[in-house]
């Protein structure tokens, strides 16, 4: 028999949590084919404790009394109340049953009401033997037989963007990292400084950070995604980076323009402290408008490359994400030597979606 129930949020680990883990541990292994991208239960809960944006309401699927599958919703309730992102798990031996299906039904009628729902596919790069879907930007493709696929677009979701999952390997450079940021840095002449440190930013950065924070919601393409701005306040970032530091490592490398003492371009890296081998997470990118074209970019990635590694030489790898129509940031990865291992979906639908019969 298959029952699915509404999780709380426990005040500590107990077996609820453990199988909501365990299932999203499960199909990162599925991913990545390792723990790379497992967080302690222990250290997911706190941070889930710490959020105060969001909203999220999670749900475990049980077939017998065991759980094989699990869900959420999850709204930003600062940037965009009316929208909420959708994610549904089956682990693999469970598939092909109903089950996704079953649990979406139970989801999005209680998570009713919203403007626009949003849902994220993480899949295989398509084969040459496989069907491939292409989104309207014509810009990469998923495999049309996976299975969150499928189910989002019979839940009347829209296939709208496809991003791109690169991965670094320390051990497998293109380039060396120092040299890239020597020869970006002649480029850019002497009215740049870099500046790399690990932690929360001082005061005296924070009001620049909160710029390129909302420019990253802004300027990167999406599609036909719906992106709300999102405004950011000093005390904002500020908490942002506390809640961060909870359970990672922050690495942040910024450009300053010397002649303004202006912060114009940010590269971060995340680091779970949970999990000696994790993945580090590459997060925001970005440079000012006005900036671009001096090859800054470039400059806060080696920057932050070299930085990290030297703080942290046991680290592998590193993961990030662009749209596939974002050619310039995508050159910049892969002339460090960024290769593509997965490919998201993004899915939209407007409305409550109904089951397409």
């Amino acid at each position: 028999m298959l029952t699915i129930s509404e999780i709380p949020l426990p005040d500590t680990v107990d077996d609820a949590w453990r199988d909501y883990q365990r299932i999203g541990h499960a199909h990162n292994h599925e991913l990545v084919g390792g723990p790379q991208w497992d967080v302690s239960d222990e250290a997911s809960l706190a941070a889930a404790h710490a959020d105060s944006e969001h909203e999220v309401h999670r749900y475990l699927a049980y077939l017998d009394g065991v759980a094989v599958g699990y869900a959420n919703t999850r709204v930003n309730l600062v940037d965009s109340p009316d929208k909420a992102n959708v994610y549904i798990c089956v682990l693999p031996n469970f598939r092909g049953r109903g089950i996704g299906r079953a649990i979406a039904e139970r989801l999005l009628k209680e998570a009713s009401g919203y403007a626009v729902y949003q849902a994220w596919a993480m899949c295989p790069i398509p084969g040459p033997d496989d069907e491939a879907l292409t989104p309207p930007t014509g810009a990469g493709a998923v495999p049309a037989d996976h299975p969150a696929v499928r189910l989002a677009l019979a839940y009347g979701f829209r296939f709208e963007q496809v991003e791109r999952v690169s991965r670094y390997d320390f051990a497998a450079p293109l380039v060396d990292p120092a040299e890239a940021l020597a020869e970006a840095t002649t480029v850019a002449g002497d009215d740049y400084e870099i500046v790399a440190w690990e932690g929360p930013a001082g005061d005296e950065m924070l009001a620049d950070l909160c710029r390129l924070r909302e420019l990253m919601y802004t300027d990167t393409p999406a599609g036909g995604m719906t992106v709300p701005e999102s405004k950011w306040s000093v005390e904002r970032m500020r908490a942002s980076d506390e809640e961060r530091l909870l359970s990672n490592r922050m690495f942040r490398t910024v450009v300053r323009h010397m002649p303004t003492g202006t912060v114009v371009g940010l590269n971060e890296l995340m680091l779970d402290r949970s999990n000696p081998e994790a993945f580090v997470d590459q997060w925001d990118t970005v440079v000012l408008p006005e900036h671009r074209g001096k090859r800054l970019g470039m400059a806060v990635k080696a920057a932050n490359l070299v930085a990290l590694k030297e703080a942290v030489p046991t680290a592998t790898s590193i993961i990030t994400w662009n749209a596939e129509e974002n050619r310039h940031m995508l050159a910049v990865n892969e002339a460090l030597g960024f290769y593509s291992i997965l490919a998201e979906a993004a899915f939209e639908r407007r409305g409550i979606p109904p089951l397409s019969r």
